[in-house]
This record gives C-alpha cells, structure tokens and sequence, in this order.
C-alpha cells in the first residue's frame, strides 16, 4: 500500500477578470462623476442664459431651451461613461455572489437587486439621453415651445422615477451583501453599509426633488464611494483567489496478483 499526494485543481481561476471589471468600473465612475460636477458648475459649459423680467415666458422658454441644446453633447458623453460603470457594478454584484455561494439567499438576493437597480439606471439614462435629443431638436425648429417644454418635463419626471427605483434597490443589494460577508470582512462590510446608506439618502433627495442636495449626492458617490468599494471588493476576490490550493493525499493499495509476481520474478 501506497500514499500519492494529489494536487486539488481548480476548474477556472478567473480572478483577473473580477480586478478588471471592478477597476474599469471605478475609473469609469469617478470619470463621469468629475465631468458631470464640471458641467453642472458651467466650468465645460456656458451657464444659463437669465433673461430678462419683462421678458414674454415663450421667449425665456426657448432662450432656455435653445442654450441646453449647447449642453447635450456633454451630457451624452459623461452618461455613456456612466452607464458602462453601471454595467461594471452589475457584475461586480454577479462576482459577489460567486464568492459567498451562489446557494445563499443573501448572496443571490444583493447580486440581484444590484444588478436590477444598475439595469434600471442605465434604462432611464438611454430614455433621458433619447427625450434630451429629440427636445433639443425641437426647440432648435419651428415647433411650440409649450408643446417642448411639457415633453421635457415629462422626460426628467420619468428618469427621476427610474434613478429613484435604481438607487433603492442597489441600496438594498449592498446591505444584503453587507450581512452576508459581515461575519468574515466586517471592515469591507461596514464600508459598503455606508455606501448603501449613501445610496438610499440619494433615492430619498430624488424624492424630495432636491436638486441641489442631489448633485451632491451623486457627485460624492460616484467619484469616491462607489470607486473605493469597486477597488476594495475586487481586493477582496483576489485575497480569496491567493490561497494556496488544497493537497489531497490518497492512499492506494496494489494486491499481489499472478501478473505483479510474473513481472517480480
């Protein structure tokens, strides 16, 4: 009887791929947070035309609308920038859950929040992006000003509707991955309850319709606590992919036959 020392091999080291997503989706956050913080203070922008009191309101109306048509071309750029850091967090969630064991009703419930509320985000931005372009288009040419300026309004209700739905739900994901890895990472799980936190205040100013209160929100959260926890969490899949694999020793026995004495002779 013999001992042979097997090598566990695991079927896919795939640890490279979770640091990529996360870091594209870190750079792409804080990138599109910085350019939107810039145009909202009309530093790569002009500001807003103000016009005068005695000025008729479909004049002010299409002075306005005629001056956020300038603003659409940046508008699309830092949301497109947006939108594939979105996509980075949805599988940043679909990872998660792959660490913990896909088996774990809170593994399965944060990964499928997140990635519902990133896919609900990325839906209102493309309709946003679509309605701005199409408004811009409509106060540049011979249309009612009235008619382009209840259109607007619906399309900024309807994407707030949608941000407000998408904050909320990857809020709730990130506290159910929070209990889900608090027993083993309590820091990383702390960190990402205040990042839900961060995430569920911003669905609330939404809400509210403070729009001041807003932009900071958004500024803060996607240039540093969405960008920090998307680097910290892929830290945390490659601790997990650095351990040693497992050595499995199997004992085998070799019965004397008549062909083992045959050879022996």
């Amino acid at each position: 009887m013999e001992t042979l020392t097997v090598p566990h091999v695991r079927a896919h080291n795939t640890g490279g791929v979770p640091r990529l997503v996360t870091h594209l989706g870190a750079a792409a956050f804080a990138v599109a947070a910085a350019w939107f913080w810039l145009a909202v203070k009309n530093v790569t922008v002009a500001a807003a035309p103000r016009t005068g009191p005695g000025a008729a309101p479909q004049q002010a109306m299409r002075i306005y609308y005629h001056w956020l048509g300038t603003t659409l071309p940046q508008e699309r750029y830092y949301t497109s920038i947006a939108i594939a850091g979105f996509g980075c967090l949805a599988a940043t969630g679909i990872f998660l859950r792959d660490l913990l064991d896909r088996d774990r009703a809170l593994a399965r419930t944060g990964a499928l929040a997140v990635g519902a509320g990133a896919l609900l985000w990325v839906t209102g931005s493309v309709f946003e992006l679509g309605g701005h372009h199409a408004v811009g288009l409509m106060a540049t040419h011979a249309n009612l000003i009235e008619t382009t300026n209840s259109i607007a309004f619906t399309i900024d209700m309807t994407t707030d509707a949608f941000a407000l739905a998408a904050f909320t739900l990857i809020g709730a994901g990130m506290l159910a991955f929070a209990a889900a890895l608090y027993g083993g990472h309590r820091t990383w799980a702390g960190g990402t309850v205040v990042v839900a936190v961060a995430m569920l205040i911003t669905a609330g100013a939404y809400a509210a319709g403070n729009d001041n209160f807003l932009d900071l929100m958004v500024f803060a959260i996607g240039l540093v606590l969405l960008p920090g926890w998307l680097v910290w969490t892929g830290r945390i899949r490659r601790a997990r992919d650095a351990h040693p694999a497992p050595r499995l020793r199997v004992r085998q026995s070799r019965r004397r036959t008549p062909w083992t004495a045959m050879s022996r002779s």
